[in-house]
């Protein structure tokens, strides 16, 4: 995972949130986390709840090694 992707877990730890929010809190574009967003969905690793919202699915969040 890119560091992009673990600032989006760490995010996500903390609760549900949205691309724009997630982008601002981790200083990377919106655009940038919406595709890390996507790439993370497609791995399991979070939850698209709809409506942009995302929650983290701690199960398949891979070793930080």
């Amino acid at each position: 995972m890119r560091d992009a992707d673990w600032a989006i877990v760490d995010e996500l730890r903390n609760g549900r949130a949205n691309a724009p929010l997630i982008s601002e809190r981790a200083d990377y574009s919106t655009q940038y986390i919406r595709e890390r967003l996507g790439r993370l969905k497609e791995d399991d690793v979070v939850i698209s709840l709809g409506h942009g919202l995302y929650e983290i699915n701690e199960d398949e969040v891979p070793d930080n090694a």
